[in-house]
C-alpha cells in the first residue's frame, strides 16, 4: 500500500511538472528562433555517464571522486544503489544483500549524501531509516531511524542535509503522499548521536507551494561551513534560508526564516563555497544557479531531448554535477504512455566563479 501510494504520489507530481512542459512544447514552432537566441551563450553540460539500463535519480560524491547513484522508487528497480566508475562501468554497491533483488536491504532509496569521512548516507523511504555505509573500510557505520512521531500519515521523506557541526539530519518532508490533502510540510531534525527528533517548522509559508495545486518544501542544501540551510518549494519561485543554530527551538527557527534568492521549480539544490545556489531547472531542463547579489540564471542546458534534471551535488573537482532521469516521460506520468528514451545521465557543468 505504501508503495502505491507513494507511485500514485510521484505521478501527480510529475504531471503537474509536465503541464508546463506541455505548453512550452505547443509554443515550440513559434518560439524557436527566439529561444535558440536567448540561450545561444549557454554551453550545454558534460556527459560523465549515460546508460539504458541505470537511471539515476540522485547522486553523491566522494573526496576522491567516487560518485554513487540511488535508482527512484518510481522506476521499481531491481538495484537500488549504484557506484560509477570512472570507465563508465556501474556496479551495485555496497553489495548485492543490500541493493539488489525483492529481499534486498534497500527498499525505497532516494536521498544520498557524503559527510566529511567520506560515509554514504541514503534514506529509505520505505523503511523510514537512514544506512550509513563506511565507503573506505567497506562496511555499515550505522543505522539511524526516523521515529514514528515525527511523520505523519502523508509523509514523503526525500531530500536531506547533514549538519556536521549540529550532529543533526534534517530531512525535508514535502507531505502530500496521499494525492488528496493539503501540503503539511515541515523539517524533520533527527539527532546524529541519540536519536531524539523533531518536526519544526510546519506548514511554513515558506515551504507552500505557490503554484496551485503544486508540492511544497523539497529542494534543500546547506553552506560548507554548516552556518545556514537554503531550502525552498519544489512548485515555489524563491530560496529561502535560515542559520542553522535556530533550530534549538521552533519559535527561533520560525522568526529567523528569510527570503534569500529566486529560483525556478527545482527538484534539487547544491551550494558551492562561494555561497553560488545550483538549481535543478525542470522547466527550462538546464541546471540554474542563483545568488542574493546577481539574481538566477542557466549555466548549463541539458542535451537536445532530455528532461527533468533531478538530484543535484557539489564535488570538490570544481563542477557541479547532476542525475538526469526523464521521470515525467514514463507512462504513468505520462496518460499512459512511456515516451521515456534512454540514455539516462550523470551530467557536470562549471561552478561559477
Amino acid at each position: 500500500m505504501n508503495k502505491i501510494i507513494l507511485l500514485a504520489s510521484i505521478s501527480m507530481l510529475f504531471t503537474m511538472c509536465k503541464s508546463v512542459n506541455d505548453k512550452k512544447e505547443a509554443k515550440d514552432v513559434k518560439i524557436e528562433t527566439d529561444a535558440v537566441a536567448k540561450t545561444e551563450q549557454i554551453k550545454e553540460v558534460e556527459i560523465v555517464f549515460s546508460s539504458k539500463d541505470v537511471r539515476p535519480g540522485n547522486l553523491a560524491l566522494t573526496s576522491n571522486g567516487r560518485i554513487f547513484v540511488t535508482m527512484s522508487p518510481f522506476v521499481s528497480p531491481k538495484t537500488k544503489v549504484f557506484e560509477i566508475r570512472k570507465d563508465g562501468s556501474y556496479i551495485e554497491y555496497p553489495n548485492k544483500e543490500y541493493a539488489t533483488g525483492d529481499s534486498s536491504i534497500f527498499k525505497g532509496m532516494v536521498g544520498i549524501r557524503v559527510d566529511s569521512k567520506d560515509n554514504l548516507w541514503l534514506l529509505d523511504i520505505t523503511t523510514k531509516q537512514f544506512i550509513v555505509w563506511n565507503t573506505i573500510e567497506e562496511k555499515l557505520v550505522k543505522i539511524i531511524k526516523v521515529p514514528t512521531d515525527v511523520i505523519v500519515a502523508t509523509s514523503f521523506l526525500q531530500d536531506f542535509i547533514i549538519d556536521e557541526k549540529h550532529n543533526r539530519v534534517i530531512i525535508a518532508d514535502m507531505t502530500q503522499a496521499d494525492l488528496t490533502s493539503a501540503p503539511i510540510p515541515a523539517f524533520v531534525v533527527i539527532n546524529t548521536e541519540t536519536g531524539k527528533a523533531r518536526r519544526m517548522a510546519q506548514s511554513h509559508p515558506s515551504m507552500m507551494p505557490t503554484m496551485k495545486g503544486g508540492f511544497a518544501l523539497n529542494p534543500i542544501a546547506i553552506d560548507a561551513e554548516f552556518k545556514w540551510l537554503y531550502f525552498g518549494a519544489l512548485h515555489g519561485k524563491t530560496v529561502y534560508r535560515v542559520p542553522t543554530e535556530s533550530f534549538e527551538s521552533d519559535k527561533k527557527l520560525v522568526d529567523s526564516i528569510e527570503e534569500y534568492a529566486p529560483k525556478s521549480y527545482c527538484d534539487g539544490m547544491a551550494i558551492d563555497t562561494n555561497g553560488n545556489i545550483y538549481i535543478t531547472n525542470i522547466e527550462e531542463s538546464a541546471i540554474g544557479m542563483t545568488n542574493k547579489k546577481d539574481g538566477f540564471k542557466n549555466i548549463g542546458m541539458l542535451p537536445k531531448g532530455q528532461s527533468w534534471p533531478d538530484g543535484l551535488y557539489v564535488a570538490n573537482d570544481g563542477y557541479v554535477y547532476g542525475a538526469v532521469d526523464q521521470l515525467n516521460r514514463t507512462a504513468t506520468l505520462n496518460k499512459g504512455k512511456d515516451i521515456s528514451t534512454a540514455p539516462y545521465l550523470v551530467i557536470r557543468t562549471k561552478l561559477v566563479k
